[in-house]
């Protein structure tokens, strides 16, 4: 099994990515020390492309320099105990998925690059090569400092470089160490001896960071100590302590786990813990605790080790020890229970693990800081590098004479690594004449509906929005529970309108325009269809000379919503050409012509095409006038829910949105492309890729609403990020060069299709058994003996459908041999 499988495989991954649920909170952030955010790294990781684990890995390590090993090490306590799943079934695989993560990046050769960074040449020493100096040294390198890193060791990693294989794969902590002293172009210096932290300020260092860790073990002081190997020394090299008899370990922390599991796997016939603390008492993860089961370790608790004796096979003196009554356990508060001393033979291996301490003394300098577990004491890998960080903040605020911005504690850090891209290709795009920041908008929807909820998506970065539709002294009927959710990404809704009037619509205008000049505020609004023309046009004049004068940088006609049709001419407006052009004739014969207009249609037509061309007439006739169409709109649909109704349930008229619509907005947009008329994208866009898409196909601006419903506001910045990465990994340098990308001719004609057939295979590692491919339309999967699928070759025609509903990853395609081809084509 390869590295990038040891955590979790391909499918296992998709599987965990699926189960976050982005929470607005983001509690798992909250927790992790170093401020990573599994739920952004999580949602960028979800588009699965190479750009995708670039960017998801970046918003890793520019949190956590070696996020490769925090992937494969950090204990459960962290993030994924404050997963919001955690109450209701299991927490997501956090530390796994980013160890997933980072692991597909390097393999896919998408490592982020940090740019170098100029800065004033502070010379900074880093004292340690350990986790805290690892993520000291690079803030600083990045914040323009030459640091130098001072280690002792013939390696790099500090105490992470003892975690065994069995918990870390070989290469991944010299991957991050690589990648973290490229990036930083950091030097290192492993000769020099460091005794007095002061020396390095007379020596030419501007600061010091001392981040040495826990080197110096702690001793029992007791007769025959010698006889013992400290943990730490036999996880540095434990092919020199090799043992085939009965080893023993004293301690009970995760050192001495790692020991006791280590000596087995080399060996050992077995091997017993010697712990002051009782089961519930020792500092294990659950993992931890489930290595020590797996693999049969026995352990004496609440025992004490008095001496230890012999040359060859060594003996322990032990003493049974208890806790006063209400005491919090500590070493020190164990008491030995008299007339318990036992000795015990022949142990061929002791091994001492109860702990280190660190080997410089304290300074009183501002300009000498300390991190990492030499300050605090035993952390994880992760608290570790969240303490360099600190560090490293705190001395290049003395440094450059501000004061320091306080951190959230001594274990969390808010820093993040300066140097990368975030946005590598601009998103500025151009509409009607008006520099935007994205062709990103809402659409008008609940989060467009009110000053409050544009206030909040402008805050957050969205380049504008459509205010809800809204009317002038009109009756509004919202039902009361009007919405509706397919499936996790499509949902519904049977309102069509804002409850509000346009009255405040346009008082809400007028203060957004004020204080957000740059952002595109827009507004939906539209009229009746009475067949009172005269009053009709009067009436939707209205209504768009008060948007106008409101200051809407450009306004937007609903003719498309499927609820509460006028049923004059079809159920929609826009579905009769006629009446859809008739009605933007009035809007353009009277509008001011320097504000855009968008008339929004539907895609519930037979040929739409035949719609734009009528609009295009008009256009025609009104030269020089801004407007377009919003395209494809919410389909309409109907579904049953519990009600009133007698003998059956409510059958509900919804407008369908989210991803189950994206495909009939594709088409709609394929079929307008080239015919000369604006469109704003929407309807269906759920993810940066499906906005991608409709800007290929030739739209100028994508609208979203089911995405916001769903992920907040908040969601821009992943839509942002994925488009400007996405552009980059294609060789496109403006937004101008996406639009149209997938044109003139973005549908394949179907006899253009390839006929080459491939054939499914099973990789029987990965299968579960479930035996669900053998509901094979063509009947060409059965099972084996062992429950494991055998492909047909004769009679599976490589339509992949298997491959794509295997939950477990198990099938896959690949080409027919020649004599699989032979028989496929035999009558």
């Amino acid at each position: 099994m390869s590295n990038k499988q040891l955590f979790l495989t391909d499918a296992q991954l998709a599987s965990e990515l699926n189960r976050c649920e982005y929470c607005e909170e983001k509690p798992c952030q909250a927790a992790c020390p170093s401020d990573c955010s599994p739920a952004d790294f999580i949602a960028a990781a979800k588009g699965g492309r190479p750009s995708d684990y670039a960017r998801a890995a970046a918003m890793i390590m520019t949190r956590n320099p070696l996020g490769g090993i925090c992937g494969g090490v950090c204990p459960d306590y962290h993030c994924q105990a404050a997963c919001s799943r955690q109450g209701f079934d299991r927490p997501v695989e956090i530390p796994a998925v980013q160890a997933a993560i980072i692991a597909r990046a390097k393999e896919l050769g998408v490592m982020p690059s940090l740019e170098p960074v100029a800065g004033d040449g502070n010379k900074i020493a880093v004292v340690g090569g350990g986790p805290a100096g690892l993520g000291a040294a690079l803030l600083l390198a990045q914040a323009g400092c030459q640091v130098t890193i001072l280690e002792r060791g013939a390696e790099l990693g500090g105490a992470a470089a003892l975690i065994p294989g069995h918990r870390l794969p070989a290469g991944v902590l010299q991957s991050d160490i690589d990648w973290l002293m490229k990036e930083g172009g950091l030097k290192l210096d492993s000769s020099a001896a460091v005794s007095d932290p002061a020396d390095l300020l007379s020596g030419g260092y501007d600061g010091v960071v001392v981040a040495e860790g826990l080197s110096v073990p702690i001793t029992l002081g007791i007769p025959g100590e010698s006889l013992g190997v400290s943990g730490n020394d036999y996880l540095a090299n434990p092919n020199e302590y090799l043992a085939s008899g009965p080893v023993a370990v004293i301690g009970g922390g995760a050192v001495a786990c790692d020991c006791a599991v280590v000596a087995k796997v080399a060996g050992a016939r077995n091997v017993e813990m010697f712990a002051l603390e009782a089961l519930s008492e020792l500092p294990l993860t659950p993992k931890e605790r489930g290595e020590l089961l797996e693999h049969g370790i026995e352990v004496s608790f609440r025992t004490r080790v008095a001496g230890i004796y012999g040359d060859g096979q060594k003996t322990l003196e032990t003493l049974r020890v208890s806790l006063s009554g209400g005491d919090k356990f500590h070493p020190s508060k164990m008491a030995g229970v008299p007339g318990t001393s036992v000795k015990r033979q022949g142990f061929q291996r002791v091994i001492i693990a109860i702990g280190a301490r660190p080997a410089l003394p304290r300074i009183e300098n501002a300009a000498i800081v300390y991190a990492g577990d030499g300050a605090n004491g035993p952390t994880t890998v992760v608290e570790a590098v969240a303490s360099g960080k600190n560090a490293a903040a705190a001395l290049l605020a003395t440094l450059n004479g501000r004061d320091a911005v306080e951190a959230p504690g001594p274990l969390k850090s808010l820093e993040i690594i300066s140097g990368y891209n975030e946005l590598p290709v601009s998103l500025e795009t151009d509409f009607f004449g008006r520099t935007i920041p994205s062709p990103f908008i809402l659409s008008a929807a609940p989060p467009s509906d009110g000053y409050d909820q544009m206030k909040k998506a402008y805050d957050a970065g969205w380049a504008g929005g459509v205010m809800k539709t809204a009317f002038d002294g009109l009756d509004i009927h919202i039902p009361a529970a009007y919405m509706h959710v397919f499936d996790r990404q499509t949902f519904g809704n049977c309102d069509n309108v804002s409850g509000h009037s346009l009255a405040r619509v346009c008082r809400e205008v007028s203060q957004l325009v004020k204080e957000y000049p740059d952002r595109l505020t827009a507004a939906s609004t539209g009229g009746p269809v009475s067949g009172d023309d005269e009053a009709d046009r009067a009436q939707w004049q209205s209504n768009m000379k008060m948007l106008e004068d409101a200051g809407a940088m450009a306004v937007e006609f609903s003719l498309s919503c499927p609820q509460g049709g006028d049923g004059t001419e079809g159920d929609i407006v826009s579905q009769s050409p006629g009446l859809t052009a008739k009605i933007i004739d009035w809007i353009l014969e009277a509008g001011d012509p320097e504000v855009p207009k968008l008339f929004k249609l539907t895609a519930a037509v037979t040929s739409i095409p035949v719609i734009i061309k009528a609009i295009g007439e008009v256009l025609d006739r009104h030269p020089g006038k801004k407007a377009g169409v919003t395209l494809a709109n919410t389909f309409p649909c109907m579904d049953f829910r519990t009600g009133s109704k007698e003998g059956w349930e409510e059958g509900i008229l919804w407008g369908m949105s989210g991803s189950g619509v994206a495909p009939i907005s594709n088409l709609t947009l394929a079929n307008v492309a080239g015919l000369g008329v604006y469109v704003s994208g929407n309807g269906g866009a759920m993810d940066y890729k499906s906005a991608a898409d409709f800007l290929a196909l030739g739209a100028g601006t994508v609208q979203f609403c089911t995405v916001a419903m769903k992920y907040g506001v908040g969601v821009i910045d992943e839509l942002h990020s994925g488009l400007s990465h996405l552009m980059a990994a294609r060789g496109l340098g403006s937004v101008s060069d996406l639009i149209g990308a997938a044109l003139p001719e973005p549908i394949v004609d179907f006899m253009a299709l390839t006929p080459t057939k491939g054939i499914s295979a099973g990789n029987h590692d990965l299968c579960t058994s479930c035996g669900n491919c053998t509901r094979c339309g063509y009947l060409a999967i059965a099972l084996n003996d062992d429950k494991h699928p055998v492909i047909d070759p004769e009679k599976c025609i490589g339509c992949s459908l298997c491959v794509q509903k295997c939950f477990s990853g198990a099938l896959n395609m690949r080409e027919r041999t020649a004599d699989e081809l032979a028989v496929l084509k035999e009558d």
